[in-house]
């Protein structure tokens, strides 16, 4: 399973499920990096909460092979508007980069079609 902590609904279901296995169970939470990303304290949920809604960190969940997409927004945000609030990512908005942000959106964009179509597989 997939998980962040602004929606923590959907990260305390994950955990019960998991603890409820018999066996072993994983959980991939997003945990944002106030220093490492490079962002203003004060946007620690928000951050995770456009990762989400920008689709670079869906939230979804795999039982018995089968995959379960737990948020798909209903706009989805572009990197860009991710990747913004982050100062580390300053290099990628400079006159010369554009080509690299629509590198980075349309992998984001094929890694979330591809989650889709995994779903609809049933």
């Amino acid at each position: 399973a997939q998980a962040a902590p602004s929606h923590w609904n959907d990260l305390i279901t994950k955990v019960q499920k998991a603890l409820a296995v018999d066996g072993p169970a994983f959980i991939n939470v997003l945990m944002p990096c106030r220093l490492g990303w490079s962002f203003q304290p004060q946007y620690g949920m928000q951050m995770a909460r456009d990762a989400v809604n920008s689709c670079y960190w869906p939230l979804y969940e795999v039982e018995n092979g089968v995959y379960k997409i737990n948020s798909k927004p209903k706009e989805k945000l572009p990197i860009a508007e991710f990747l913004k609030k982050q100062t580390k990512f300053r290099h990628m908005f400079k006159p010369g980069n554009e080509d690299k942000l629509a590198d980075l959106q349309a992998e984001v964009d094929r890694r979330w079609e591809a989650l889709l179509k995994r779903e609809a597989m049933g």
